[in-house]
């Protein structure tokens, strides 16, 4: 039984209160003021019935339709027994059952949406990007971030011009203008820009031992740009921005707020593939250019040695994972031992970087 029911004949405006039970395909209805007085419903003939909080709402013929309305807490109980053959209903009836547990569901996939979202799409998406975009426009992009960091940088002058002069002397095979600049810094640090700006921190040329291990940082370098991990990394970072502004209202500044945080750049995280890649291109440099590729396992060693003496935030390393495997992977390489005449102009080049460094 469901308690609180009230009958509408469909022809006046009575109510007359009613007690309902469901046996096999019927609905049996018992009026409070006429126990003798019984109506049945055939379930197939119900037009519609419908549940809104604790109210239940059923709806049985054709016009003038009767109506009976159940309110309580037995109303639900009632619902779910009408939705046995109705799939939309007993959807209905397990959400209204269940609309706390369903809510926290909804929100835990929704959260986790946005989290693959942003952790995962919207980094590929950012990285696919990459080929719609015009030679011009990576160049220019990359133009104005040197720009920025120039305007808190001081620019090693002299040491730049003859890097720029050591770079001219190398075979790069690369499309890009390769533009070098060297600043003023006790930074161990080098990073590449997109579009061919490179940046040369003045303290890695100061502990270079040799021209070998300047060849080997500058087509490290040099890969990165030619292979647009530098692009890619921005536009991985700036889809990520792009999402957090449609999520707060917010779509403007995007392209200002990548200059503005210009310092970024200086620590651009690259994967371990794209890292890997960027060392055995520097080193296929180097053996186009016949210079020793041991000058890359020196590099890196040097650069390892010198991480564990300096703060995190100084360690040129600190965004190029896996160190060691790195090494071991140059290492491993049959070339790796190769032995060319020393390249006496580009010796004589690098002495010049070292001493106006000095």
């Amino acid at each position: 039984m469901t308690e609180n029911c009230f009958y509408f004949d469909g022809q006046t405006a009575k109510a007359t209160e009613c007690t309902i039970h469901i046996a096999d395909d019927n609905l049996h209805i018992y009026f409070a003021d006429e126990p003798d007085k019984t109506i049945i419903w055939s379930k197939i003939n119900i037009k519609h019935f419908d549940l809104n909080g604790n109210q239940l709402i059923i709806k049985y013929g054709d016009f003038p339709q009767q109506t009976i309305e159940c309110n309580g807490s037995k109303s639900s109980r009632f619902f779910d027994q009408l939705s046995e053959r109705n799939l939309s209903k007993k959807s209905k009836s397990f959400w209204l059952k269940n609309k706390v547990s369903v809510a926290i569901t909804l929100c835990f996939v929704f959260v986790l949406m946005c989290l693959t979202t942003y952790f995962i799409v919207l980094p590929w998406v950012g990285e696919k990007s990459v080929a719609v975009i015009p030679k011009s426009a990576e160049i220019e992009l990359g133009n104005s971030i040197a720009e920025s960091i120039l305007q808190s940088s001081t620019e090693e002058d002299s040491a730049t011009y003859y890097t720029n002069l050591f770079v001219a002397k190398l075979k790069t095979n690369t499309s890009y203008s390769i533009q070098i600049t060297v600043v003023e810094s006790k930074e161990i640090n080098a990073f590449a820009l997109p579009g061919g700006r490179i940046f040369l921190y003045s303290e890695i040329i100061k502990s270079l031992n040799s021209y070998e291990e300047l060849t080997a940082l500058l087509g490290h370098e040099i890969s990165h740009v030619s292979n647009q991990h530098s692009l890619k990394s921005i536009c991985r970072t700036t889809a990520s921005s792009l999402f957090i502004a449609f999520m707060f209202g917010d779509v403007t500044g995007i392209s200002s707020g990548i200059l503005q945080q210009a310092d970024q750049f200086k620590q651009l995280n690259y994967s371990r593939e794209l890292e890997t890649q960027a060392d055995d291109k520097g080193y296929e440099l180097m053996l186009q250019n016949k210079i020793s590729p041991i000058g890359m396992v020196d590099l890196l060693n040097l650069l390892k040695d010198e991480s564990k003496e300096m703060p995190d935030f100084m360690k040129y390393l600190s965004t190029h994972p896996e160190t060691i495997e790195r090494i071991k992977n140059i290492e491993s390489k049959k070339e790796v031992k190769t032995q060319f005449d020393e390249n006496q102009e580009l010796k004589s080049i690098f002495e010049k970087i070292k001493y106006h460094l000095d």
